[in-house]
């Protein structure tokens, strides 16, 4: 073995495009693309996407209502509100709507034989529907005035709604009738309260955190903690929301996307949990409302880079808390159970008329077709453990081998010297077969003969890779196929200059 041996196990630290090439960690990847990590911290490829239903047009809002005794998605494309059944038939539920103005919606219980499902958009009449009838039809108060606002949540058994007109600081609520719970038709003149109506902000999203109502401007989050009356307390000042369909609860706190990033509270203190990716939400474009969900222990929040449609989705896991990013869009992303305890992560994809059940386990393709992944390594320069007196990146080195543990479809390139791009150098690393092939070609001697299958974890060995002051290695492959990489050994010997 010629050179100095140096293993890297662990590359769970995920994408940092902030800190200078000196700064990454060796766990850190300077670019990803459709990878995750795993808790024992391999590369993977990321699970793929299956269409589960094609509308007409593209979709910009979905909800999944499971208060029905049937599940069903409910959308909005033009001027159309949309049905969509756990079979994936598509009815149409309105017309005549307004096309620029998204759909929330909340479901609760039925109250004078309206809902359980509610929905406004601040500008259309608001809607309910019992979730079987061929159409929805006006929701109406049956005492009070129904507020119209772009906003709905359900909180401790009250409906708040907030993002009405000519009311931007003003939240609502309705009422709860004693023994029979959320009245989502009563809305007494008493249940408001303004917060901050004088400061030129408005409401920008509604979320929770535990038994906390949150209610978020572009530059202030408020928790309200007794609903019945609205009494509230200011977490802050500084930081707002920019988007209420970036709000997503999880059991580590709820996140939301300011002006400053992604933030993270519990509904007393704030935390900034996307430093690492500051670049990346510095290129979106607000112009198209981004959109974010918790699922399997990730917050999903899908952006646009060119202010017309949502086309890339940042990825926190929050097991490792490290970022990833994909190269997938959604307007709205909802967790359904089309079926009793069968959940799924569903989107409406920003860039095709499409409805996706997303991340699926076992799917490697996005919607049948083969997709890239990739991890760009940092930029490594070790020698002998760092035991010069002398920063190693100043030396070049010669990298005599790499050696890889994984699996699938995987192509290794190599980057040197801080450039921009890398050269390919083996593709399809793990040539050797698992599949037992006892027999080959027929060929004595044949080393397809892998009577028994081959390693489920081959090993890749490149070598003669060249001089250099510092390596970045990238794993990547376009495939159907699914793809891992455990570990990597480099081996490096000093060269003198």
């Amino acid at each position: 073995m010629r050179g100095q041996p140096m293993l890297y196990s662990d590359f769970g630290g995920g994408l940092n495009t902030k800190g200078a090439p000196y700064v990454l960690e060796d766990n850190e990847a300077r670019d990803v693309l459709n990878v995750q990590s795993t808790t024992a911290r391999a590369i993977v490829k990321r699970d793929g996407i299956v269409t589960f239903a094609t509308p007409a047009s593209v979709l910009d809002s979905l909800y999944a209502a499971e208060a029905p005794a049937s599940p069903v998605l409910i959308t909005h494309a033009g001027t159309s509100l949309f049905g969509i059944t756990a079979a994936g038939a598509i009815s149409t539920l309105k017309t005549g709507l307004s096309s620029s103005n998204r759909w929330e919606w909340a479901q609760t219980q039925v109250s004078g034989g309206q809902g359980p499902i509610f929905g406004l958009n601040g500008v259309d009449t608001p809607q309910q529907w019992d979730g079987a009838a061929r159409t929805t039809s006006d929701w109406t108060a049956s005492s009070g005035t129904l507020p119209n606002g772009r906003y709905i949540v359900l909180h401790q058994n009250y409906l708040f709604v907030a993002g009405v007109a000519g009311n931007p600081s003003r939240l609502c609520w309705c009422n709860i009738a004693a023994g029979t719970g959320t009245d989502a038709r009563n809305w007494p003149a008493a249940n408001v309260i303004d917060l901050d109506p004088n400061d030129g902000d408005a409401i920008t999203g509604l979320g929770k955190a535990g038994n906390l109502l949150l209610v978020f401007k572009r530059h202030k989050v408020f928790a309200v903690f007794n609903p019945a009356t609205g009494e509230n307390r200011r977490i802050s000042d500084s930081i707002g929301c920019v988007s209420h369909r970036s709000i997503a609860e999880s059991p580590q706190g709820t996140f939301f996307l300011s002006e400053r990033g992604v933030w993270r509270t519990n509904g007393s203190t704030l935390e900034l949990v996307s430093d690492p990716v500051t670049p990346n939400l510095a290129a979106a474009s607000l112009a198209v409302p981004p959109a974010a969900a918790f699922w399997n222990n990730h917050y999903f929040l899908s952006y646009s880079t060119d202010g017309t449609r949502n086309t890339l989705t940042l990825d926190y896991d929050l097991t490792l808390g490290s970022w990833w990013l994909h190269g997938i869009g959604s307007n709205q992303w909802q967790v359904w159970h089309p079926s009793a305890n069968n959940p799924g992560l569903y989107s409406a994809k920003a860039t095709a008329a499409l409805v996706d059940q997303c991340f699926v386990p076992g799917i490697s393709t996005d919607n049948g077709s083969n997709f890239t992944w990739y991890w760009k390594g940092p930029w490594l320069s070790p020698a002998f453990y760092r035991r010069r007196r002398f920063p190693t990146p100043y030396y070049r080195k010669r990298l005599r081998d790499v050696r890889v543990d994984g699996q699938g479809v995987v192509d290794f390139s190599v980057a040197k010297d801080f450039t921009a791009s890398e050269q390919l150098v083996v593709s399809g690393i793990f040539a050797s077969d698992p599949a037992d092939t006892f027999g080959g070609s027929g060929t004595f001697g044949d080393p397809a003969s892998t009577f028994g299958g081959g390693p489920t974890v081959p090993l890749a060995r490149i070598g003669s890779l060249g001089v250099a002051r510092a390596f970045s290695p990238v794993f990547g492959a376009t495939s159907s196929s699914a793809a891992a990489v455990y570990s990597m050994t480099l081996l490096i010997q000093d060269r003198k200059d």
